[in-house]
């Protein structure tokens, strides 16, 4: 298992090597506020260990394996900055540091679930690109879903992603208990763009249309409804 300090030099040369040229020594030493001395000695032990190749006067280049660890805590950095800011509300300037205690505690489900809520963000809260990694992040599954304001009542499925731009809209259909993965069926439309009432989970909830057509479903295999067999 990689250690948290190992993994931290690896997202630090990622990023500093993503203009193509090696990450220097004293570049690294500056952005993660060690001695150069002791970032020397570190980058002898990555280099030893497969993560990078290292050459004395001309930096360090990440091997394949140190690509993987590197872009994926980097990836897992910005995406949490994205959810904090963007659904738990908290102030950007504080978001990068809470998103430096958590990178290393993420799990591969835990990432594909914070991503999925989010329709799969590209930028941090900065606006840098959050790097794909094309197993956790397929755009694919929203070819086959269906938003939840064109079901028809008795419909049933699975809520496969969120697609909204506005945190605050997020942040509420969030707490009313859509989130991907969760079982959910149509009881009642009502007239003239009313709310649907939907059942989520064991809740029973009157969704607003403007809210209803930001959630996307997986519609349960076998439904013969001819609008809930429009993918989109």
């Amino acid at each position: 298992m990689v250690s948290e300090n190992v993994e931290e030099y690896l997202e630090c040369i990622w990023e500093l090597t993503q203009d193509g040229t090696p990450a220097r020594t004293t570049d690294i030493a500056k952005r993660m506020k060690f001695s150069p001395a002791s970032v020397t000695e570190m980058l002898q032990k990555l280099d030893a260990a497969g993560y990078i190749v290292y050459e004395k006067y001309k930096g360090a280049t990440l091997t394949e394996e140190g690509m993987r660890i590197g872009s994926t805590i980097k990836r897992r950095h910005r995406l949490l900055e994205r959810f904090l800011v963007d659904v738990l509300g908290i102030d950007k300037e504080k978001s990068h540091d809470e998103a430096c205690r958590l990178e290393h505690m993420l799990s591969e489900e835990s990432e594909r679930r914070i991503s999925e809520i989010m329709n799969h963000p590209t930028t941090c809260p900065d606006g840098d690109p959050i790097p794909r990694m094309e197993e956790i992040c397929k755009v694919e599954p929203d070819k086959r879903s269906v938003v939840l304001s064109d079901l028809e009542e008795g419909c049933e499925g699975t809520i496969s992603h969120l697609r909204c731009d506005d945190s605050q809209k997020i942040r509420r259909i969030i707490s009313m208990g859509f989130v991907p993965n969760r079982h959910l069926a149509i009881e009642e439309r009502l007239p003239m763009n009313g709310p649907v009432l939907v059942k989520v989970g064991d809740s029973r909830v009157a969704l607003a249309k403007d809210y209803a057509d930001l959630v996307y479903v997986h519609v349960r295999p076998g439904c013969g409804k001819r609008r809930c067999r429009r993918g989109r």
